[in-house]
């Protein structure tokens, strides 16, 4: 397998450049090839040899004529090698196995719960990858890496989550998770943040392809930002994730965890709104879920606000509010062209998406508002991190 992963690791500026064609815009004919890559077709004919030989790319199919000999389509090998994905958050850690060109192969996941330690989520996905290897008979293929999107704040040279927070289980500060993976695994790791592994495979693959300016954010336990500018990954101090989150937005506002008062991620995110929803009950507010508090979780809020249960409805509302005043804010200073909205609060309360964009179109600028697309979920929806880390990895052999 060594070698396989040399072959790949290894390829030549101009090879790369073939693979990347194919691997992202494929099946296509030679002549394609040499505008994408601006290598003369007398040049790509030899350069592409030992590609073939190797099956790094394949004969797909042949083309149409355009008077002449119909021409032979190019590609990947879609059957022969695989990427593994890992999306390590606070609620879930995802892991699926995809081709060549971001399709799911295989998927599964876990609920981070109290037993959920750093050993023990390692230890889980191994054992989810053993399972595939054996269902997926990988040992016929070759794998190309494995990438990992987790949560900040991250030390990416060293491979090590620094303290985050909101985890079920102790001790997550400190953990050297790219070194585990790595020991369990006896494969190299790439890491990067989570939201920017999504915002990467968005970027290069899903819709966010042909746009430059991107922001991505994940709203969850924590608001978790990414954002791609003139093509190229903006990196916030040490790399944290969550600076949006931590914006201000009421000096004399509700306590976050980060020590400062009135923080969007205090009023706009999971635990902001079950804190809430718990103190309005508290008081006596009425509302159809018929649970004790103490089993309430996010999704159930979330669906009795879209049947109209009043307080729900209120407190996401607000939430949303908040968040869409934090987005104009973010808008004005980066000028993204695409937004894109997603995680757990996204996923599981349109109401809320509809609020929070309601807010950013009614507050932003009318130039500024015709600019820019909103959208729900990205192209990946809720494997955007996993997909993110795949992307991880082709995009780390190119470069």
């Amino acid at each position: 397998m060594k070698d396989k992963i040399n072959i790949l690791k290894n390829l030549s500026n101009e090879e790369k450049r073939i693979f990347n064609s194919l691997q992202k815009y494929g099946p296509i004919t030679k002549s394609e090839i040499s505008i994408l890559t601006g290598i003369k077709l007398t040049t790509l004919n030899y350069t592409m040899e030992p590609l073939e030989k190797s099956r790094i790319i394949v004969r797909k199919a042949i083309g149409e004529s355009s008077g002449g000999r119909k021409p032979v389509l190019y590609d990947v090998n879609l059957s022969e090698f695989y990427i593994i994905g890992i999306d390590l958050s606070r609620v879930y850690t995802e892991v699926i196995i995809t081709n060549l060109k971001m399709k799911i192969l295989y998927k599964e996941m876990f609920y981070m719960d109290t037993s959920c330690s750093p050993e023990e989520t390692v230890r889980k996905i191994d054992e989810i990858i053993k399972k595939a290897y054996l269902n997926l008979r990988l040992s016929y293929m070759n794998l190309v890496g494995i990438g990992l999107g987790t949560v900040g704040p991250l030390d990416i040279k060293n491979g090590v989550m620094i303290s985050p927070i909101n985890f079920s289980s102790p001790g997550w500060s400190n953990v050297s998770i790219k070194e585990m993976l790595e020991k369990k695994l006896k494969y190299p790791i790439i890491i990067e943040n989570g939201v920017n592994a999504a915002v990467i495979g968005e970027y290069f693959y899903g819709i966010g392809k042909g746009v430059e300016n991107i922001a991505y954010l994940n709203c969850g336990i924590g608001i978790r930002t990414g954002t791609v500018l003139s093509g190229k990954l903006i990196r916030t101090i040490n790399d944290e994730e969550d600076a949006l989150g931590h914006m201000i937005v009421d000096i004399n506002g509700e306590q976050c965890k980060c020590g400062n008062l009135g923080c969007i991620e205090s009023y706009s995110s999971i635990n902001a709104i079950l804190k809430k929803f718990s103190s309005e009950v508290k008081k006596g507010r009425y509302t159809i879920i018929n649970k004790n508090l103490k089993d309430i979780e996010f999704k159930d809020i979330c669906t009795a606000a879209e049947r109209n249960d009043e307080l729900s409805k209120e407190i996401i509302i607000n939430s949303a509010l908040i968040l869409g005043t934090g987005i104009v804010n973010y808008i004005n200073l980066l000028n993204p062209g695409l937004v894109i909205l997603s995680g757990p609060l996204i996923i599981n309360s349109k109401l809320f998406y509809n609020e929070c964009i309601r807010i950013v179109l009614k507050k932003l600028h009318p130039n500024r508002r015709r600019k820019i697309v909103f959208n729900r979920g990205g192209y990946f929806k809720e494997n955007a991190i996993s997909i993110g880390a795949v992307a991880l990895v082709i995009e780390d052999i190119m470069n």
